[in-house]
């Protein structure tokens, strides 16, 4: 157990940093636009429905498709036990982590108590707390009881939606710039 929080906690570093670079990049950007240039938003696209097969149960079968940003990182609006969060996609994250201020808004509470496992972001060392998402929807593309850190706001520049999301999609596939969620 202890390895699986040191190896949560690698990724969070690693995407917080990551998180830091795509903010400056976006600070570059809206100089830009400012000055009058063309920046490329990174919005998710209109979830596609699909046809679903009987072997498909439930909210199998839907897709959703995320554009990339100029910066090569997708980004999505997901809800959060039906509360909407903006969301960093982030295959290398071995869970989801989300700020302490986007779980309030959720209905999800913790006490500092429950700040006891240790991580390391970029913004220096920290504890989060560990729990259990009942729900998390991405245009109709429902995953329960989804495994994921809270995280102190000051710590966590951006939401991240990890494999203990992804992984219980039926695929997440990138193809023409583009990330396709499969539920």
């Amino acid at each position: 157990m202890r390895s699986e929080f040191l190896g949560a906690a690698a990724m969070i570093c690693a995407t917080v940093v990551a998180v830091k670079h795509f903010e400056a990049q976006k600070a570059v950007a809206e100089s830009g636009a400012q000055a009058g240039g063309v920046i490329a938003a990174a919005t998710p696209a209109a979830a596609a429905p699909v046809q679903k097969s009987a072997d498909h149960a439930g909210d199998y079968g839907r897709e959703v498709r995320l554009l990339a940003g100029s910066n090569h990182q997708y980004f999505v609006t997901a809800a959060v036990n039906r509360r909407p969060a903006s969301f960093l996609v982030d295959t290398g994250a071995s869970f989801v982590a989300l700020r302490d201020s986007d779980a309030r808004a959720a209905n999800i509470h913790v006490s500092w108590s429950d700040y006891k496992h240790p991580v390391r972001t970029a913004n220096g060392d920290t504890k989060a707390a560990m729990i259990d998402i009942d729900l998390i929807e991405i245009d109709g593309i429902r995953v329960e009881n989804v495994k994921a850190f809270i995280l102190p706001d000051e710590q966590l520049a951006m939401n991240l939606l990890g494999m203990s999301f992804l992984s219980q999609l039926e695929s997440v596939e990138q193809r023409n710039g583009e990330l396709v969620l499969k539920g």
